[in-house]
């Protein structure tokens, strides 16, 4: 085949090639035989508002019949992204500017760029290393892939991984000690972050990222205390928080912003995904006004900041986003991801004695059944397959995050195929 795919094994591809999609409809995609499927994790955790959003298909077609493109460099910039600009800080919590590229790793490449800029114009040019977590996963760019703390992003690539250290991932199911409280496995990790900072010399460490919530590491929500403990420690040691709302960030776990849901107050936010539902590539970096000071001092003395991409702030990219911020508003956003997420919930509950399942687990419209072994995990999701509903095997979990355009019908639909492919593995208690 031509295309070297992505997350694939290209050996396998030779004789099993990937399946051909040709036409999606609401929360529904249609393969090239006929097939029909509901797309429950919103193809890769991002096309919240389906695959055949007409109101956005409009303002791609509107904007390109005015300007299709133009660039944000040299003092130039289209004048709808700036309008986004604005309209993304309004609703930002902590946040003063935002600098657009084209891709969530992208993003994460940014951010880390702006992490050595801020430490430079602060005269700490040793603070520079970055701390991500075990399961974490931040992109498959240079920086961003060695932030994943997924080790097949890593294999033969050659990363900089020396600039990156690793600490514990907050699962609290699998990773707490034998009675210990979701509030005492929280202050341990942190302890354990603290420990880790020291050793290394406080000075030599610049910032933190994690997402909010992680997705792609196994669906894994924040346990008691968290976000509270590890912004403490990090406050101690003067290091950056960036927080990866990738996945997160425009409704998914119930308020605008998972910062918002869990409390947590960054100095940066990488964004992506839902900012444009995905009908255009497109993503953004958000910086308070500390980090914006500094890199402005600099970039200042420097007589400019000597970073961009062509893409960035594309004018067609920036008016699907406006309008994907309109329909957010319209739909209530928050309540609206709210009442879905509890009819997910609802649906998923009566699986928490169900042979075979160790959690069931939500927070919005982010879910997760997740089972004692990898095998039952893929049998389930396969079975599911079978009976036309996606949902994305990550080792022992089952994850959901359908788009924000399902209808309670969907819903039942996703929930039930879930509890029958589960009943089918017939696992004995």
């Amino acid at each position: 085949m031509a295309q070297i795919f992505p997350f694939t094994d290209p050996v396998a591809v030779e004789t099993t090639p990937p399946t051909q999609f040709v036409r999606g409809n609401g929360v529904r995609v249609v393969d090239a035989d006929g097939k029909s499927y509901i797309d429950a994790v919103s193809a890769l955790w991002c096309a919240s508002l389906g695959f055949s959003p007409e109101r956005l298909t409009r303002a791609m077609a509107d904007q390109m019949g005015k300007l299709a493109y133009y660039h944000s460099f040299m003092g130039r910039t289209p004048e709808v992204a700036d309008q986004l600009a604005a309209r993304l800080i309004a609703r930002l919590p902590g946040m003063e500017r935002v600098f657009f590229g084209t891709s969530g790793s992208e993003a994460v490449e940014t951010a880390s760029k702006f992490v050595r800029y801020y430490w430079n114009a602060k005269d700490r040019p040793q603070k520079k290393r970055i701390i991500s977590r075990e399961g974490a996963y931040h992109g498959s760019g240079q920086m961003s892939a060695a932030l994943t703390g997924l080790t097949y992003c890593h294999d033969g690539f050659d990363l900089p991984l020396d600039a990156v250290l690793r600490t514990g991932r907050p699962h609290y199911l699998r990773d707490a000690e034998p009675g210990e409280s979701e509030a005492d496995f929280s202050k341990r990790r942190a302890r354990e972050l603290d420990a880790l900072i020291t050793a290394a010399d406080p000075e030599t460490v610049g910032a933190f990222i994690g997402e909010p919530a992680m997705g792609a590491g196994g669906v894994i929500l924040p346990p008691d205390g968290y976000w509270a403990e590890i912004q403490n420690v990090l406050a101690k040691h003067d290091v950056l928080l960036i927080a990866d709302e990738i996945i997160c960030g425009f409704g998914r776990t119930g308020e605008w912003f998972a910062c918002e849901t869990y409390d947590i107050r960054p100095d940066m936010m990488t964004l992506a995904k839902q900012l444009t539902a995905s009908v255009f590539p497109m993503s953004a970096v958000a910086v308070s006004g500390k980090v914006y000071e500094a890199i402005e001092a600099l970039a200042g003395k420097n007589g400019t900041l000597g970073h961009g991409v062509t893409y960035g702030g594309h004018p067609v990219g920036a008016a699907v986003a406006l309008e994907c911020l309109d329909i957010y508003e319209e739909m209530d956003l928050p309540a609206h991801v709210g009442r879905l997420g509890n009819l997910i919930a609802d649906g998923l509950a009566r699986l928490r004695d169900a042979p075979g399942v160790l959690d069931v687990r939500h927070s919005g419209m982010l879910a997760a059944v997740e089972f004692n072994t990898d095998a039952l995990a893929r049998a389930v999701g396969e079975e599911a397959e079978r009976m036309g509903v996606f949902f994305r095997i990550i080792g022992s979990v089952l994850a959901i995050a359908p788009p924000y355009i399902c209808t309670d019908a969907d819903i039942e639909e996703i929930t039930s195929v879930m509890r029958k492919a589960v009943e089918a593995q017939a696992v004995p208690q």
